[in-house]
């Protein structure tokens, strides 16, 4: 039978970061984590239970890049009421990092990555009320940036980089997007159908997509210059949680009864389910289908500071245990 030796010409590598590229079966050991790992294959996507999120909250907003790098901000921590909160949090796979607050507690649309984020629009408390204010996140503090222009109420779709970004959708339902160049928010193309306070995007700025929200499965695409209106979700999952690289790979997750939905760029098809089945999330438009987070969330009555973290099917960078 070959060896490890046989197969990669190498013994067990001792690194100071996981290596990169990494082939499937290949094993290191991670001397800044003190931890052995190995590149190992998922053949279903699947949830796990992470880190307890430091607020029991519904529509956080994200600006996260994989299950292991993740960045959030405000949302609704009062069911029923109004409250909005202003905390924002790092997490580094296992354990959420308080880090400074957001100007305004709202439940802002959010898109970015943890070091260079933009949270924008929403309703918020106090005062109650909407507004269109933004605020620029650096990795270290937040400023003030321009204002929208037009809010994008209760956690619009969202998703690019802090100097290409795209927000879609709001409340009252609309067809209105929102583009950043960094500076300032530019009047986008109009979508196809309405998109709600629910709505769910996902992608680069060159390549994106949306799902429309309560009440509908209209799904549309984003080629970088205009909205297509493309094939409808199987189910309707309103105010769901969402993630994604490009207008073929998007995945919706949560709401009720909690399943998830991938988009391959043809066809849908379903996928595993929460442990905790919430909806009420926020759009996550930096991670990837094959790693992504899920954050608080509610059903009716409750809030939840639970996080799940998802693992697509795919090469995986696992840790070896003992047990």
């Amino acid at each position: 039978m070959a060896t490890y030796y046989d197969i990669f010409g190498q013994k067990v590598q001792y690194l100071s970061s996981d290596p990169s590229p990494v082939a499937v079966g290949q094993v290191w050991y991670n001397s800044t984590s003190n931890t052995a790992k190995v590149q190992g294959f998922v053949a279903t996507g699947s949830f796990a239970t992470g880190g307890t999120y430091p607020v029991t909250a519904r529509q956080i907003a994200q600006a996260t890049t994989s299950a292991t790098s993740g960045f959030a901000f405000g949302g609704v921590n009062e069911v029923p009421g109004v409250g909005r909160t202003n905390t924002s949090n790092s997490y580094d796979g296992t354990t959420w990092t308080g880090a400074p607050t957001v100007p305004q507690g709202a439940n802002h649309a959010g898109f970015g990555t943890p070091t260079a984020a933009v949270a924008a629009g929403s309703n918020a408390y106090p005062p109650i009320g909407t507004f269109d204010n933004a605020y620029s996140w650096n990795g270290t503090t937040w400023s003030n940036a321009n204002p929208m222009n037009s809010y994008g109420r209760t956690n619009s779709g969202a998703f690019g980089t802090q100097t290409a970004g795209i927000v879609v959708g709001g409340e009252p339902a609309n067809t209105t997007s929102r583009e950043y160049d960094g500076t300032s928010f530019t009047a986008g193309p109009a979508t196809n159908v309405t998109m709600s306070g629910g709505s769910s995007g996902a992608g680069s700025y060159a390549s994106g997509a949306a799902l429309a929200g309560n009440p509908s499965t209209q799904f549309e695409e984003w080629t970088g210059t205009a909205w297509t209106a493309s094939t409808a979700s199987p189910t309707q999952n309103a105010y769901g949680f969402s993630a994604g690289q490009d207008s073929d790979n998007f995945l919706s997750m949560g709401d009720l009864p909690g399943g998830s939905m991938l988009w391959n760029g043809t066809s849908w098809s379903t996928g595993a389910v929460l442990s905790t089945s919430r909806g009420s999330g926020a759009p996550n438009g930096g991670s990837t289908v094959s790693s992504a987070l899920v954050i608080g969330g509610c059903t009716p009555g409750t809030n939840y500071n639970t996080t799940e973290e998802y693992t697509g099917a795919g090469p995986v960078t696992q840790t070896i245990t003992t047990t």
